[in-house]
C-alpha cells in the first residue's frame, strides 16, 4: 500500500487526506498500487509517494501482546 505525502513547511511533510481542510490526525488516502499514488502525488508541487503500514487496531495490539505470551512460555 502507497500513500502521498507533501511539504506545508520546509522539512514538514504531512500525508494528503483528499481533503481540502484537513489535520495532521486525518487518516491518508492509500493506494493500492504506486502508479495510482504517483498519479495523485502530482496534484502536489512536493508530493511523494511513500510506503503506508497502516497501524494496528487495538484488537491487533492485543492479540500481538497474549501471542507473545503464548510464546514466551
Amino acid at each position: 500500500m502507497y500513500a502521498v505525502m507533501f511539504e506545508v513547511e520546509r522539512d514538514e511533510l504531512i500525508y494528503d487526506t483528499g481533503k481540502d481542510a484537513f489535520t495532521a490526525m486525518d487518516e491518508p488516502i492509500v493506494f493500492k498500487t504506486k502508479e495510482e499514488a504517483e498519479k495523485r502525488a502530482t496534484k502536489w508541487n512536493t508530493g511523494r509517494v511513500v510506503p503506508y503500514v497502516k497501524p494496528m487496531t487495538s484488537d491487533e495490539r492485543q492479540a500481538s501482546v497474549e501471542r507473545g505470551e503464548r510464546n514466551d512460555n
